[in-house]
């Protein structure tokens, strides 16, 4: 035998070693990925969550300073190119709570003086 089965035997399990190295890097990089934006999701959701708390924590205040900062601010996230359909939602589900304690009908509805 001139051992040159063995040689290939070498080449070959040295070719899949590579092959099976250069695999996992490319699932590690994607769930790298993956990772990075389940977490940037996670915190956009917590600000957005902090967001519509605080305003309708004012929104629903008696005091009508807190209601015109509340007003202001829920414009402010209903106009931003980030805005999601959810910030819509609450947005106008606010809009509709507001308008059905005060009475009012009109464009400020958040604030009713």
């Amino acid at each position: 035998m001139d051992g040159s089965g063995i040689g290939w035997a070498s080449v070959l399990v040295s070719v899949l070693s590579a092959c099976a190295a250069v695999g996992a890097t490319f699932v590690t990089l994607r769930e790298g990925r993956a990772m990075r934006r389940n977490t940037e999701f996670l915190a956009h959701r917590d600000q957005w969550w902090q967001r519509w708390s605080w305003v309708t924590e004012r929104a629903l205040s008696g005091q009508t300073d807190r209601r015109a900062a509340a007003a202001l601010l829920a414009d402010a996230l209903a106009t931003r190119s980030w805005t999601t359909d959810d910030d819509e939602w609450m947005y106008d589900a606010l809009r509709w709570i507001v308008r059905a304690r005060t009475g009012r009908r009109d464009d400020d509805d958040l604030r009713s003086d």
